[in-house]
């Protein structure tokens, strides 16, 4: 019962210090690491499986809002960020490798003030595991708490030091999101062209034809049948500029003028929150297609997407869709349209989600001069929940949470992992300074600083890159979810966990990797 309530007063005390303000600037999440700190100098512990237990909900959740971005964001910029991400690791283990040289650091401490200073577990790990080199423990220990704080503490300074508007960068990303997508739109046209009295075109011919989708038909006086487009007909066309042009080569005249259609069809724009839907291709909708209903348009996070039968709808999704009128209350009920109405509490989804995470974090990768080589138990969750993230739902399991359900877990997990690896590190770092001196927090604080700084400058003034990807390189390159929970905070989005995704398996392996070279060949 203790245990609790010393997590909590944590919790409670690092939210109050976090909100309290200095010329603009504040603690905010990390408030709760600092007097983590304070309270583990002064006895207090926290199991260390409730560590665990708050990083599996953070990454888990973490994971699945990434999901479906993540994959569109890899293809375009996957491998600069990677390198980007080497290039922070071998910056920081060059300069802690020649300082401790200089300075007659023992192999054994190294390691340990590298991986501390990389806060990578598995790393340190697989060290031990190999070459069983006892001082790295030591040093790691000594240096984790320091590296955590600094990389977290830098983070929070960057739009300070370089003086940066964080709303303008998110605007800025949110921007090159949409512009990533052609913009859809909508005119109206009255079929002209002679051809189309000479031969029967139907509705599909031309959507297939032109890339257009037709959203609303206004017959001629000649004709009724629907489904053939015939000289006089007016049409309601959606698609990008390229194909409303093409579209206007096919049919003729274009009307800029308000057009009332007569043809009993209703646009409805509804939210996808039925767990029917949710996680589904366009072209399962089996019910919609029944009940008449076209879906003419997506809105996503802010972009405009083209439908096609292979496209997976997510939870949130806007749906344009055409409908009949006497069906429009079947669809809206289908569709869903009330997040509030989706269901919160499902938790058999995320039990299994982590389950197969926490598998999968254990599954080994045989790497040449690594060994047999893991993705841990955060990497297994986090790339579990990206994978599921992007799947939606496989078969009647549905994977994606509701924001408020997400948000929750997000919240709950990294309140609970921070004040847990503050508390138990405390005690720890006290006893360690007295041991060993400060010459190797000295070092980790000086490498992860200066390289932080140089990259930052690069980074933003000569590749040019959004702040928001800056802080997701930086955090999938020390492998530190700390510090992806400040830039989170920082930014009030998830957009850094998405290039987070992109550089933390391959920052986890090099940094492994970087280790197991100091301990082999030295």
């Amino acid at each position: 019962m203790d245990t609790v309530l010393h997590l909590f007063i944590i919790v409670t005390l690092g939210y109050l210090l976090g909100n309290v303000k200095f010329r603009g600037f504040s603690l905010d999440i990390s408030a709760i690491l600092v007097v983590a700190l304070i309270a583990g100098y002064y006895g207090v512990t926290l199991p260390e499986d409730f560590k665990y237990f708050g990083l599996a909900l953070f990454m888990y959740a973490v994971g699945l809002q990434t999901g479906p971005l993540f994959f569109e964001t890899f293809k375009k910029n996957g491998i600069f960020f990677n390198i980007l991400a080497t290039g922070i690791i071998c910056s920081i283990f060059l300069m802690i490798f020649i300082s401790g040289k200089l300075l007659g650091f023992s192999k054994g401490a190294l390691i340990g003030v590298f991986t501390g200073s990389m806060s990578s577990a598995p790393s340190l790990a697989a060290v031990l595991e190999h070459n069983y080199v006892s001082q790295a423990s030591v040093f790691f220990g000594l240096t984790y708490p320091f590296g955590i704080i600094s990389s977290v503490v830098f983070v929070r300074l960057i739009p300070t030091i370089f003086r940066i508007n964080i709303q303008n960068e998110v605007s800025l990303y949110e921007n090159q999101l949409v512009s990533s997508y052609e913009k859809l739109g909508g005119k109206n046209f009255l079929v002209t062209n002679e051809n189309f009295s000479r031969e029967k075109i139907t509705k599909e011919q031309f959507e297939v034809m032109t890339g257009c989708f037709i959203e609303r038909i206004e017959k001629s006086q000649n004709s009724q049948d629907r489904n053939i487009i015939e000289l006089g007909d007016i049409l309601r066309v959606v698609g990008t500029d390229q194909e409303l042009k093409t579209a206007q080569l096919m049919l003729g005249q274009e009307i800029k003028e308000f057009v009332e259609f007569h043809d009993n069809m209703k646009v409805l724009r509804l939210l996808v929150t039925s767990k029917q839907v949710v996680g589904k291709k366009i072209g399962e909708l089996k019910r919609l297609k029944a009940l008449g209903g076209v879906i003419t348009k997506i809105r996503r996070s802010g972009i405009d997407i083209k439908p096609n039968p292979g496209l997976t709808l997510m939870l949130g999704d806007k749906l344009y869709i055409t409908v009949p009128e006497n069906n429009a209350d079947a669809v809206t009920e289908y569709i869903g349209n009330n997040l509030l109405a989706y269901p919160a509490g499902d938790f058999l989804p995320i039990s299994i989600g982590i389950v197969l995470g926490i598998f999968i974090g254990k599954i080994p990768i045989n790497l040449p001069v690594l060994g047999d080589f893991t993705l841990s138990f955060v990497g297994g969750v986090f790339i579990t929940a990206v994978i599921l993230g992007r799947l939606g739902r496989t078969g009647k399991l549905v994977w994606q949470l509701s924001p408020h359900s997400t948000s929750l877990l997000k919240t709950l997990g990294q309140l609970i992992f921070m004040a847990v690896i503050g508390a138990n590190s405390g005690k720890f770092v006290v006893e360690s300074i007295q041991k060993h001196g400060l010459l190797s927090i000295y070092v980790c604080v000086g490498a992860i600083l200066f390289t932080l700084i140089i990259f930052v400058f690069m980074m933003r003034y000569f590749f040019k890159l959004n702040i928001i990807d800056v802080f997701g390189i930086f955090a999938g390159a020390m492998t530190s979810t700390p510090t992806l929970t400040m830039a989170n905070e920082i930014t009030k989005s998830d957009y850094p966990s998405i290039s987070y995704a992109s550089t933390y398996p391959f920052a986890l392996i090099i940094t492994m990797l970087l280790a197991q070279i100091v301990g082999v060949l030295l």
